[in-house]
């Protein structure tokens, strides 16, 4: 039986709604959020979904001049001092209703977290690239592991340059970088970046030197080296978890001290740029781990690749923050922490560069024309989220 609205109470001390709904549920509604959020035409645009009226002249004292349960306790109709009349229909209520424990509408810094370490390598979630790019309840499958796991690995992928950058547009858009919205991570012998080498790579994060660093890497196999290349992966809110209960004092340091990171590009023959992704230079400062508000991990911004020397923090706390930034990459490195994995041609390793750490092995450079080949691009959580709210809103869900 849908439920409806049984009664509705006006407490003018609070200048707030108490109103009984016919499962005996109660939902509270102060008056000026319920005049502030009047659904009629003059209020609001039911295409864009904007407010439409200045919140300037909202009076934060508002008092009803009425109310009535019309549409057989369907509706809350309102009238205001001002001749205006606001209706709400239950079912939209029951959505809005004030509740620290409300459903989470896909935020990636708040939905539940399955954190993992070493036993991944069994469990990894799979998908095939085709379904992705033809299947909408698939697409939604995939993004909902990357908020879940951080981690998945899409298969049977074409083994050409820009593979990605089709999936990119399947979510929303790559995100554009200095290195492009597409980078081919070839070993070259003029290189900006370790990346671009055959040398081994310490987990790391990218670009923490980002004020906004990217959100899903996607990181495919275009063509794989026969000796090394592996690439190692952790899960460092687990890791993170772990030495908050081992030792709170260095989890809070890490959590407080701000860490400068850094990443320039000057080429060695300035009259030889071709655009300004070769000629940059970054600059962020950021604790090594981040949190929400509520006191929940938001982010990791790790890399000793461009972690500066600079260490602008008070010089008596910096010992502590070693030994608590030493103990959490001892946790990052541990086997038990870590998934390694060895990418075939045609798949993509996806992972929450905000997450995870991630790494490589050295790897033997072959003849000419068969090193190793990865394709490196970004897609931000907010394209990521959206395109997940727009196939549940597809599939009937209610927007919120």
């Amino acid at each position: 039986m849908a439920i409806v609205l049984a009664s509705i109470d006006r407490n003018e001390t609070s200048r707030m709604y108490h109103i009984t709904l016919s499962d005996k549920s109660v939902l509270r509604f102060p008056y000026v959020w319920l005049r502030d959020n009047c659904r009629c035409a003059d209020c609001f645009d039911p295409s864009s979904r904007y407010r439409t009226c200045r919140v300037i002249k909202l009076d934060a004292d508002i008092i009803p001049v009425s109310e009535e349960i019309a549409n057989d306790g369907k509706t809350l109709q309102i009238k205001w001092p001002e001749l205006h009349t606001s209706c709400f229909p239950v079912s939209w209520l029951v959505q809005m209703k004030f509740s620290e424990s409300a459903p989470e509408w896909i935020d990636p810094f708040r939905y539940p977290k399955h954190l993992w370490g070493a036993e991944m390598k069994d469990m990894i979630p799979t998908f095939q690239y085709d379904d992705i790019l033809n299947s909408d309840q698939t697409l939604y499958d995939w993004l909902q592991a990357m908020v879940t796991y951080g981690f998945s690995i899409i298969k049977k992928a074409p083994t050409e340059c820009n593979t990605i950058d089709k999936l990119g547009n399947r979510v929303f858009f790559l995100k554009q970088t200095h290195y492009g919205k597409v980078s081919q991570v070839i070993s070259q012998a003029d290189y900006t970046s370790l990346g671009f080498t055959n040398k081994s790579l310490v987990l790391h994060a990218d670009m923490p030197y980002m004020e906004h660093s990217p959100g899903i890497e996607l990181l495919h196999c275009v063509q794989q080296s026969a000796i090394g290349g592996d690439n190692q992966f952790t899960d460092v809110f687990n890791c993170a978890e772990k030495l908050k209960q081992s030792h709170p004092e260095y989890y809070k340091i890490l959590t407080m001290l701000l860490v400068d990171f850094t990443d320039w590009g000057v080429p060695k023959d300035k009259d030889k740029v071709t655009h300004n992704y070769d000629d940059h230079h970054f600059r962020s400062r950021k604790p090594t781990l981040e949190l929400l508000p509520d006191g929940r991990l938001k982010a990791i911004n790790h890399s000793d690749l461009t972690r500066a020397p600079y260490f602008r923090v008070p010089v008596d706390q910096v010992q502590l923050w070693y030994k608590a930034y030493t103990s959490l990459n001892a946790l990052m490195n541990s086997p038990e922490n870590m998934i390694q994995v060895k990418l075939d041609s045609g798949e993509i390793a996806c992972f929450d560069n905000q997450r995870l750490a991630h790494g490589r092995t050295a790897y033997k450079i072959a003849e000419a024309g068969k090193s190793r080949h990865m394709e490196s691009g970004y897609i931000d959580w907010d394209q990521a989220t959206s395109r997940m709210r727009v196939i549940r809103e597809r599939q009937g869900e209610d927007p919120v």
